[in-house]
């Protein structure tokens, strides 16, 4: 027989469904103001389900808070909804730093010299960060020891694409004539990359927390991460 709390965890499990996709929803919209930065329906769109992220990340930290302090779950259990109580606030943050994403795009001249210069390494990035939440989530959810060790890899990867962006971004304007919106520009891709790098490590917190699920090891103040037996890809236990 089903108890109350078994109830509660699956509904938190089901929210957390619920939540991932709107996260990745949003990633999927901001690749379109990339395009088009002045429709106010993406806008709109994304506004909107930034409310429903707030709200679905109240409403499954009150279930987490509920179900450990009324049924007392079992060890293994208590495991799986401490994760998804990380898992929420990771998400939802996600969800600011994409929000934040799409305001500095409706300030971005998209198709001025600068941006131009800029959108093939934004939209790179972009993809990069995608590509590690919905990894993220997937071996969260599927228990993917191996894809979380993966989306752990790729955090350089989009830390590197980042330091580039920035790079180049300071030589980008010297020594030359620059507008108003020349300056704005700059400013708007350097504070995008910077948002999109902390997606990365997100995503990144999301996939430590997949491991510390199916291991009980907390990876998350281990040095040089990267290079650590316990993340080898493949590597055996």
């Amino acid at each position: 027989m089903t108890t109350i709390g078994e109830k509660i965890t699956v509904r938190i499990s089901e929210d957390f469904q619920v939540l991932s996709k709107i996260a990745i929803k949003q990633i999927d919209l901001t690749k379109k103001l990339i395009e088009d930065n002045r429709n106010a329906d993406i806008h709109m769109d994304i506004n909107n389900n930034e409310r429903i992220i707030d709200s679905l990340e109240v409403k499954m930290r009150d279930e987490v808070i509920n179900v450990i302090v009324l049924y007392s779950p079992r060890a293994s259990n208590l495991r799986k909804i401490m994760s998804y109580y990380d898992m929420t606030t990771y998400l939802e943050r996600i969800g600011d730093l994409l929000l934040n994403v799409s305001g500095f795009l409706k300030k971005t001249a998209i198709h001025g010299a600068i941006f131009t210069e800029f959108k093939e390494s934004i939209s790179k990035l972009l993809d990069t960060v995608e590509e590690m939440t919905q990894n993220a989530i997937f071996a969260f959810t599927c228990e993917d020891n191996f894809l979380a060790k993966s989306t752990i890899e790729l955090d350089d990867k989009a830390d590197q694409l980042h330091h580039n962006i920035i790079k180049r971004l300071q030589s980008c304007c010297a020594e030359k004539m620059v507008t108003e919106q020349d300056m704005t520009d700059a400013l708007c891709i350097s504070s995008m990359s910077s948002n999109l790098e902390r997606i990365g490590d997100n995503a990144t917190n999301i996939a430590e927390a997949a491991i510390y699920l199916m291991e009980g090891k907390n990876i998350k103040h281990i040095s040089n991460k990267a290079n650590s037996p316990d993340l080898q890809v493949g590597s055996e236990g």
